[in-house]
């Protein structure tokens, strides 16, 4: 019990390392989630956009369009006539489009002519400016159509209205209920968490084994009459206990923080996320086996967990990496990690547990098992050759 309350004290030494990236993951783990997130309900919804308008005409089926675009949209006084000065507004997002509606406009319209009959500054730039510009162009030709059709202007511009409305208020409806191709909160949480748990882990881990391996320390426990047994054991145990207790702490941080995006998953990324737990108890293992210098465990540890963060898929998606890169990723743990939390995010949770999942859970047990074996490898011959 000695043995292993020592080794939890040495964590002292790691509790800035550990705040730091914890905060790190926090904070930037937390924006990448937000910004990636997607689900079936907001895929097609509705956006209002902010619209400056400048009506130059003032006639009646002028004043009808502005009417229909404060009934859809943000209408806002561009406070301005200068086209330059509109388009810089525009640009720096003081609104989002603008509209000027030229003197002439009703004659134009009344006389079949829609095209280039209202003037855009910087439309199309984005999804919901581009479908506001072809909006306003159903509009007027509508407007053009009824009025060829007999009507007045009066009833042309009430049944245009009237019919724009009802549009803009359509509903999509999904027959397909999977989360494929949508990405959950907690998908982007447990992605980004692969690069920071095992930074944690190999950093922390690693300084606490070579905190055993100190001389003072290690004739300390060589005299005091404990079996050998007892005392790998105590190391083993505390080890395991700090790799347990972090990724705890991780999971527990992604849970509050997804409460507003919860689903029935979370277990399932819990289960991968302690399967890379052994992955960084694993390295860390490694990284030990080759130094006890601090310094050079923060360089060797950033240097493996960075590399595979950007070739794994945590920082960039595998989907925009090369198929050299992404088969080359196969032998790496943390593309393992982040394709089995894919799976779970386009899988119904019912179906979650199967072959395939387990074998993504398997392949990183190796990859574990496999850093163990390698460091075991190398403190065995340093001990052979006395180095």
């Amino acid at each position: 019990m000695s043995v292993f309350n020592a080794i939890i004290k040495s964590l002292k030494a790691n509790i800035t390392t550990i705040v730091v990236y914890l905060t790190i993951f926090t904070v930037f783990g937390n924006m990448q989630a937000r910004a990636t997130a997607s689900t079936q309900e907001d895929a097609f919804e509705e956006v209002t956009v902010k619209v400056a308008v400048t009506d130059k005409d003032n006639s009646a089926l002028s004043k009808a369009l502005v009417n229909y675009l404060e009934e859809t949209q943000e209408v806002v006084d561009p406070k301005t006539d200068d086209p330059q000065v509109m388009n810089d507004n525009v640009r720096f997002l003081i609104y989002e489009y603008a509209l000027i509606i030229p003197e002439g406009f009703e004659e134009d319209i009344k006389a079949g002519k829609t095209e280039n009959a209202l003037s855009y500054i910087a439309p199309g730039t984005t999804l919901s400016q581009y479908l506001l510009t072809e909006k306003l162009n159903d509009y007027l030709e509508d407007i053009v159509i009824y009025l060829n059709s007999g009507y007045s202007e009066d009833e042309a511009i009430a049944l245009t209205h009237d019919q724009m409305v009802k549009l803009n208020d359509t509903q999509a409806t999904l027959i397909d209920k999977s989360a494929k191709n949508h990405r959950s909160f907690y998908t982007g949480m447990f992605t980004f968490n692969g690069y920071t748990l095992l930074m944690l882990l190999c950093i922390c881990c690693a300084c606490t084994l070579t905190f055993m391996k100190d001389r003072d320390v290690s004739n300390r426990i060589s005299v005091s009459g404990m079996h050998f047994f007892t005392r790998n054991a105590a190391t083993i145990s505390a080890v395991f206990f700090i790799g347990a207790a972090i990724t705890g702490v991780v999971i527990i941080v992604i849970a509050l923080m997804s409460r507003q995006y919860a689903n029935d998953k979370l277990f399932y990324y819990a289960l991968d996320t302690f399967s890379l737990m052994f992955v960084g108890l694993g390295m860390s293992y490694f990284i030990c086996s080759l130094t006890s210098n601090e310094n050079l465990i923060n360089m060797v540890a950033n240097m493996l967990v960075l590399s595979m963060s950007f070739l794994c898929g945590v920082f960039v998606d595998t989907q925009y990496l090369s198929a050299s890169i992404v088969k080359a990723a196969h032998f790496m743990p943390l593309y393992w990690y982040t394709t089995a939390i894919k799976f779970i995010n386009d899988t119904p949770t019912n179906s979650i547990i199967c072959k395939k999942f387990g074998t993504y859970l398997f392949i990183e047990i190796l990859f574990a098992l496999a850093f163990f074996t390698a460091g075991m490898i190398i403190s065995r011959k340093k001990e052979q050759y006395a180095i």
